[in-house]
């Protein structure tokens, strides 16, 4: 794999990160950590909806996108609570082929910079239930993982 180069996400590759997602939900399916299978669409809604306290980073190995990194408000304001404005959730995908090489960690970082430059105290996501190598990964980023129900839940304060 050539050298990957890694920056924030813009419209255009909204296609890009929805077939990387395709990958990972056709792979993983609901244990992938993703709300479903993701559409342009559904990208360029989020990235619009989200504004400054949200972003999506890809990492580019030269022939394309081969993963990619998302930072999201507090969404739990859906489920009837308030979201925490000092929250966000993160999450990770990487496609098959770039997987193992550091990819996901560079992403996850990127990410996190992000987190606290917009404020952000925590991190947190959920690690489904079978997802062992999203475990593994969330535990060398220095997260703390906890079980819940049928998954793991991570926290990453800042």
């Amino acid at each position: 794999m050539p050298d990957p180069t890694y920056r924030q996400a813009t419209m255009d590759d909204a296609a890009a990160i929805a077939a990387i997602g395709a990958l990972v939900w056709d792979e993983f399916g609901e244990r992938s950590g993703l709300p479903g299978r993701m559409t342009d669409d559904g990208v360029r809604g989020r990235l619009s909806e989200w504004g400054a306290k949200g972003a999506m980073f890809v990492c580019d190995a030269g022939g394309g996108l081969c993963g990619f990194a998302a930072v999201q408000p507090d969404p739990s304001a859906g489920s009837g609570q308030a979201p925490h404005p000092r929250e966000a959730v993160m999450g990770v995908w990487v496609a098959p082929s770039a997987r193992g090489k550091g990819v996901g960690t560079d992403l996850a970082l990127m990410a996190t910079d992000f987190a606290r430059a917009a404020g952000y105290q925590k991190l947190r996501g959920t690690i489904p239930e079978g997802n062992e190598s999203a475990l593994s990964f969330f535990g060398e980023i220095g997260s703390l993982a906890q079980m819940v129900g049928q998954g793991m839940e991570y926290e990453l304060p800042l």
